[in-house]
């Protein structure tokens, strides 16, 4: 883990909510929700435009930083991840301690303990990290978005859902054909990068254990290879 980065990211993450927080207030009072008192838009509007300042200084920096990541480029060749995003994910992850690519799914918040998914349980210590979660969920929303080649496998993932599953709810579909295609830019984030760094990789699961003959490959979804070339 880049330990620089991820300062930044979360500076940026700081500063970012408090420039929401006083961009809320704005438009509450200019659409007629809030009354304000003499002076308040007025102080509302200066805060706004100084942390919207700072949160564009610091995406200078994580930019500028970033860039001389090995995995920054791969990733930000994926349709529908841009720098700022690459960032995030980057500045949460460190790939020499995820031997295995489900090692990488539990810690992102994407894993199965006891044939359930893994999730939040009440009174109970989280087991995987939060924030990487809300990233990869980002990303998953990114995809579907911008029409990234990812999304044929939310698509197929929802069409099953729907023929097989005719008991669950609309949600409940939605989710998990996201958790799908989230699952598989993981499988391809751990592999391109544990070969980047000259880690050991293995096949994944599908392939080793059920023989299956084809895997999707990072290559066939955009990424590009290690010439730079995604053709």
């Amino acid at each position: 883990m880049d330990d620089y980065l991820n300062n930044l990211v979360q500076m940026r993450d700081k500063i970012q909510r408090e420039r929401k927080r006083f961009d809320n207030r704005i438009r509450a009072i200019q659409q007629g929700r809030d009354e304000p008192s003499e002076g308040e838009l007025e102080i509302y509007e200066i805060y706004f435009n100084r942390f919207k300042s700072i949160e564009e200084e610091i995406d200078c920096f994580v930019k500028d930083h970033v860039k001389d990541i090995p995995i920054y480029p791969f990733i930000v060749s994926v349709k529908g991840i841009g720098p700022l995003l690459a960032a995030q994910i980057i500045s949460q992850i460190d790939i020499t301690k995820a031997d295995t690519v489900s090692s990488l799914w539990k810690y992102a918040g994407y894993g199965v303990t006891d044939g359930k998914a893994d999730r939040p349980r009440k009174g109970q210590k989280l087991t995987y990290n939060k924030h990487l979660k809300t990233i990869f969920y980002k990303v998953g929303v990114q995809f579907l978005r911008n029409d990234s080649p990812y999304r044929l496998y939310y698509d197929k993932a929802k069409e099953y859902y729907q023929a097989n599953r005719t008991d669950w709810t609309a949600g409940h579909i939605h989710n998990a054909s996201l958790r799908k295609m989230i699952k598989l830019f993981i499988s391809h984030l751990w592999h391109v990068w544990r070969e980047l760094e000259g880690l050991p990789t293995r096949l994944l699961y599908v392939q080793e254990k059920l023989g299956h003959d084809h895997i999707i490959t990072p290559k066939e979804l955009g990424w590009i290879d290690k010439a730079g070339s995604s053709k």
